[in-house]
């Protein structure tokens, strides 16, 4: 089917063509909203069609109205050649000339094209090093970002001006900016990572986020300077600066978060050997057993569960842990003993069993979840479990049932009565549902086996 289209007299052979002279000649019209169309239009070519009027593009960048500019700069931001160097790269100093708009979109968008021309740019160097100082903080952030990527051998001197954003005395969203800008500058921000730390106590909790993601891009010496100051901020109230400085502190060897005096970076590091299993870690994490603290220990427990076999070779440390006062301990540590230490399970199970009558709700769920990382080897001690079907926490009560779920089918019969009760009067519906909650999957599972 031929797309040939006529247009101003013109037969183009394919419609786009068409479309982009249509578009060159709406550029030329007075009525600002045309051209605002017109380059939008442009840039909806495709790059490779697009980018065959980069002149139009550039001229836009001096139209009077500030939308054509806004428009015309951020499609130069994006534009990408797949065929040789990008015309782009020839026009930066027209670019260079929005740094001065009185738009700080259009500064910004400026910026990002500068930097995604690398090298290219260099000429506008010292312009680029004037926009770290931009009155407006996400601009300062685009210069930090376009000075690493364009000038590297100017980052000393973008960290100089930077830093002095830092102060406290400083608009908040100003500290954050610089915050973040410095991690831009790597290695060459080494020197100021002791007013990194300062910001990770600011009150403004973007400024902290922002200093925990800088240190992280310092690299790993810098994480492993400042790692106790960094373990505060994974209890920090803000979500944003928690995750950022788990992020930083990936960079920091396990063996060191472990054997940290910080509690909380052990804490970190038992976490973070359950999410990545070494058995190289093994002894650091059963000597965390008898830890102190009582996160560190559940989290070491649940670590030396994920090891298999080797977890084995500590029995004397796994079955004392059992008698743990903490109750998050106990279902890790009887998942080990179950699966490698069965000559020590009988007794494991009489200690854990004791506190399924507990007055405590959350004591009675972790032993109940103890029983259940048992399996089958738990029927002798599911009576209580029956008992805590009917309890008054409805997490005790979820428990219950996945407990005798994990003991087979003989442990589902041990409570079909009660299971069967729950199903027609239990008032959580995660419960009770029919065909969806768990005591009604067991009662019928029970139901169909013989």
């Amino acid at each position: 089917m031929s797309q040939k289209v006529k247009y101003n007299g013109t037969i183009f052979e394919r419609r786009h063509l068409a479309a982009a002279q249509m578009a060159k000649d709406m550029l030329s019209l007075g009525d600002p909203l045309m051209r605002r169309l017109a380059t939008g239009a442009l840039s909806h070519l495709g790059q490779g069609e697009a980018l065959r009027h980069c002149q139009d593009f550039v001229s836009a960048l001096k139209d009077q109205d500030r939308g054509v500019r806004y428009c015309a700069v951020v499609y130069l931001a994006f534009a990408r050649s797949f065929s040789g160097p990008s015309p782009v790269q020839e026009h930066t100093a027209e670019v260079a000339e929005l740094l001065k708009d009185e738009d700080p979109g259009i500064r910004y968008w400026a910026l990002e094209t500068l930097a995604n021309q690398g090298f290219a740019s260099q000429p506008q160097a010292q312009q680029l090093l004037a926009a770290l100082e931009d009155i407006d903080p996400h601009c300062r952030l685009a210069a930090a970002k376009a000075v690493a990527k364009v000038t590297p051998d100017d980052l000393p001197q973008a960290a100089d001006v930077l830093v002095r954003s830092l102060d406290i005395e400083e608009p908040e969203i100003f500290r954050k900016s610089a915050a973040e800008g410095l991690g831009y500058m790597g290695i060459q921000a080494m020197k100021y990572l002791p007013r990194l730390v300062q910001v990770l106590t600011d009150r403004y909790a973007l400024a902290r986020a922002a200093a925990c993601g800088a240190i992280g891009q310092l690299g790993a010496e810098a994480v492993q300077q400042c790692c106790r100051q960094l373990a505060p901020c994974l209890e920090d109230e803000d979500l944003d600066v928690r995750l950022k400085a788990s992020e930083a502190l990936q960079l920091l060897d396990l063996p060191t978060a472990l054997a940290s005096p910080v509690a909380r970076l052990r804490w970190w590091g038992a976490e973070q050997a359950f999410e990545r299993p070494d058995v190289e870690l093994a002894e650091a994490l059963a000597s965390l057993l008898q830890d102190e603290t009582k996160e560190v220990r559940a989290a070491a427990a649940w670590a030396l569960s994920a090891l298999g076999e080797t977890a084995a070779e500590y029995m004397a440390l796994v079955t004392s842990a059992v008698k743990d006062e903490h109750p998050d301990v106990w279902p890790p540590i009887l998942r080990i003993i179950s699966r490698h230490l069965p000559e020590a399970l009988p007794e494991s199970l009489g200690e854990v069993v004791q506190h399924v009558t507990s007055s405590e709700a959350h004591r009675r769920l972790r032993a109940i979840e103890a029983l259940g990382a048992a399996r089958d080897a738990s029927l002798p001690y599911l009576e209580p479990v029956v008992k805590a079907l009917e309890d008054e926490d409805v997490t005790v009560r979820l428990a219950s049932m996945e407990a005798l779920h994990c003991a087979g089918k003989r442990g589902v019969r041990k409570g079909d009565k009660v299971l069967a009760k729950l199903v027609k009067e239990d008032p959580d519906s995660q419960v009770a549902s029919p065909g969806l909650g768990p005591a009604s999957t067991l009662y019928d599972c029970w139901e169909v086996w013989p």
